[in-house]
């Protein structure tokens, strides 16, 4: 991973697709390669990634103005290590456009951070015209398209993506689990998972993380603003 601090926004403009999913292994990728990060949920009142890390979570309602303020100065307030913000698609537009009202990208390069940007595509051509207008969102320093085989996004595969394999209902279910770690089983624990469903998470994980890793050296490229 890279040794700058960075602020992760896993996003998509529509429902039900992987995003907690995704923040969920991004922030135990980031701890098992010995980073610190703080996750951020929006996604009030239910708070589903607060519930795997709730000693590292703010609860931020984006739908008012006092949560908007306590996710953008926590993370300006509190520099020098990792955020996931899990971004609901109802907040994702108000976000951007929030962050650009309030040069928050602009502020966040002078603080040391970079953006970097995970979108799920999801099976619409909305969603991909979204995605490509995201491409060009200013102060990203790097925007990940990302396709979950479980909704057949419609991101071209000759394109480049981060690819979320499809997932079978009997491992989402126990994964879903808040006492369920993924860190833990990475780590060699299957805390009670069949042996058959031990194989396919592991396999699933290994997919997942393996091109998470694999961002490291577009990661490398450039200081803080510099895509």
């Amino acid at each position: 991973m890279a040794t700058s601090p960075t602020v992760h926004i896993v996003c998509s403009d529509q429902h039900r697709n992987g995003k907690t999913l995704l923040a969920r292994v991004l922030v135990d990728f980031l701890m098992l390669d010995g980073r610190d990060p703080f996750c951020i949920d929006t996604d009030a009142p239910d708070g589903p990634l607060r519930a795997f890390f709730p000693g590292r979570t703010a609860l931020a309602d984006f739908a008012a103005i006092q949560g908007q303020m306590k996710l953008f100065d926590t993370i300006l307030a509190s520099p020098g290590r990792d955020y996931v913000i899990d971004l609901p698609a109802r907040h994702t537009e108000r976000f951007f456009q929030t962050a650009r009202d309030l040069d928050f990208f602009a502020e966040c390069h002078k603080t040391g951070f970079r953006v970097f940007v995970f979108f799920i595509v999801d099976n619409s051509f909305t969603s991909l015209k979204t995605a490509y207008a995201m491409q060009r969102e200013p102060g990203v320093d790097l925007f990940i398209p990302v396709r979950n085989m479980l909704v057949r996004s419609h991101w071209p595969e000759n394109e480049g993506a981060l690819t979320i394999p499809f997932l079978a209902a009997p491992i989402a279910s126990a994964i879903s689990n808040r006492r369920f770690s993924l860190r833990e089983f990475v780590n060699g624990d299957p805390q009670g998972l069949a042996p058959d469903l031990v194989r396919e998470l592991q396999a699933f994980l290994y997919d997942v993380l393996n091109s998470l890793n694999g961002l490291e050296p577009v990661r490398a490229l450039g200081g803080p603003g510099q895509p």
